[in-house]
């Protein structure tokens, strides 16, 4: 009799979980097969597209879920990325030490996606937004909003109305700093000793300077990684801080690191030599301290769900197109 009970439960979670997503393929960085979750709305309507891309501690449903809950709820599908399955990347790796997934790898595989999702006869390719965490997603939010990481792309290609980055990495200067007037939102915290708050307040500032449409918002008293689940100060002895670490593009094309001077041809590793892989690693060691700490916050991190879906349905989700 006992077993009746326990089927009910079973039953009960699993209507309450709701609809699960659609398995998702498409062709990522460096032509990379790569998967994804699909959360479409019931009809058969065209609906918009958020696509949403984690950090480097990979995907994480505990952090995701409630961006992913609001932003359907905001009335639009939701695509979830998964930078690292496919490529094995192994999340126990310091991210220098990952020498072939950096933040442009995470946006070129949210180009990528958005190129494959608007195949989709229910996604409205005039609206799409991408939403990007810490370091990884966050950064290659920033760098997906630049007009110089789309060039070559076809001229009806389909673009990204609107990007949301929550405690980014924004250590990267482009040369090339037009956004194209892309609204830009940026959350940070203000004890954030891992990504930080001074770096994100400076890429603000840079692409403003050039026309940028970007806001800063700042969390008081929050560390990074506040849209965890809820708990005490997680202490990493080991863990990099690069609040520090800015990479300048000049002129010339050469990268420079601001702390260290050092300098190299492709901060991004694409055609780069041993050297300048090197250089990368040297300059990173050298504007970078040890020691980090992150904490989840219940009611900050449904300050940022809700400001991230705010953004997104402002700027993607309730534009009206032709």
């Amino acid at each position: 009799m006992r077993l009746l009970p326990l089927l009910l439960v079973l039953l009960l979670a699993a209507c309450a979980s709701g609809p699960r997503p659609d398995p998702f393929t498409y062709t990522g960085s460096g032509g990379q097969p790569m998967g994804a979750e699909l959360w479409l709305p019931e009809g058969t309507e065209r609906v918009p597209l958020v696509i949403v891309s984690h950090d480097v501690r990979g995907k994480r449903d505990a952090q995701l879920n409630d961006y992913v809950n609001a932003l359907k709820g905001a009335g639009a599908a939701v695509l979830v990325l998964d930078h690292y399955s496919s490529r094995s990347i192994d999340v126990s790796r310091p991210p220098s030490e990952r020498a072939w997934v950096t933040a442009l790898d995470f946006a070129l595989d949210a180009y990528g996606a958005l190129d494959k999702a608007t195949e989709h006869p229910r996604i409205d390719r005039r609206r799409v937004g991408l939403v990007g965490f810490g370091e990884g997603g966050g950064g290659g939010v920033l760098l997906a909003a630049h007009t110089a990481v789309q060039q070559g792309r076809p001229a009806n290609a389909a673009r990204f109305l609107a990007v949301a980055a929550v405690t980014p990495e924004c250590g990267y200067r482009l040369g090339n700093r037009d956004t194209g007037r892309r609204p830009i939102l940026i959350i940070v915290a203000d004890r954030d000793n891992r990504t930080g708050k001074a770096p994100c307040d400076d890429l603000g500032s840079y692409l403003r300077a050039a026309g940028g449409n970007v806001t800063v918002n700042t969390y008081r008293n929050a560390r990074h990684g506040f849209d965890d689940p809820p708990g005490p100060v997680r202490a990493d002895p080991q863990g990099e801080n690069i609040t520090r670490c800015v990479w300048q593009q000049g002129p010339d094309g050469l990268w420079r690191e601001r702390a260290s001077g050092i300098s190299g041809i492709s901060l991004f590793r694409a055609g780069a030599n041993d050297a300048t892989l090197a250089a990368y690693v040297r300059s990173r060691q050298a504007c970078r301290t040890l020691g980090t700490e992150t904490q989840g916050d219940a009611a900050l991190r449904g300050r940022a769900v809700g400001e991230v879906a705010g953004h997104m349905r402002q700027h993607v989700i309730d534009v009206r197109v032709r």
